[in-house]
């Protein structure tokens, strides 16, 4: 199945906007600072638990038998010299 995407983060529950927001911007922030999959998700639920939401386990991370979110990083931050 070529068309699968390797990772989906999906609700277990309603949640509202602006924690949705926190999460999205949380969960992209650490992928773009070169945090693996799983670490990014843990970040993000942890900015929800940090920001008073009752549900932090409410996004869940899936993900394909072929790939492992704990080894994959999207973005490699460029080196400083």
């Amino acid at each position: 199945m070529d068309d699968v995407a390797p990772f989906a983060i999906g609700m277990a529950d309603e949640i509202n906007d602006g924690d949705a927001i926190t999460y999205a911007a949380q969960f992209y922030a650490a992928v773009a600072n070169g945090q693996s999959i799983q670490s990014s998700h843990f970040s993000a639920q942890a900015a929800l638990e940090l920001g008073g939401l009752e549900g932090a386990e409410l996004p869940t991370l899936v993900w394909a038998a072929d790939v492992d979110p704990a080894i994959t990083v999207l973005v490699r931050p460029a080196e400083t010299l």
